[in-house]
């Protein structure tokens, strides 16, 4: 991978962060997120699938849904962020793995 693929990674994650910054303290779907994150036209759902899923085990987001025995589809999935993500969203904690 090159640089320019990590940058475009990183970049990514952080537009995410922000989107669902912009929903907090509500939860959105992740359909919902994907529609409204408006990456590029090359971004498709299996790339958002890895990021979201990063965010989750970096403990940015979590599934609100898992609460009540979890979505049927993935992109049903309803999630929010924790503290830590919206510190990493507001910028008020660095996370090294997101900075370019």
């Amino acid at each position: 991978m090159d640089s320019a693929d990590t940058i475009r990674i990183k970049q990514t994650r952080r537009l995410l962060l922000t989107n669902l910054e912009q929903f907090y303290p509500t939860p959105v779907r992740l359909d919902t997120l994907f529609r409204t994150a408006c990456i590029d036209p090359t971004y498709d759902f299996s790339l958002f699938t890895k990021d979201i899923t990063y965010l989750h085990d970096k403990g940015y987001i979590h599934y609100v849904d898992d609460l009540i025995g979890g979505a049927g589809k993935f992109e049903h999935k309803v999630v929010k962020l924790t503290a830590e993500g919206k510190e990493i969203a507001d910028r008020t904690r660095i996370d090294d793995a997101l900075e370019i």
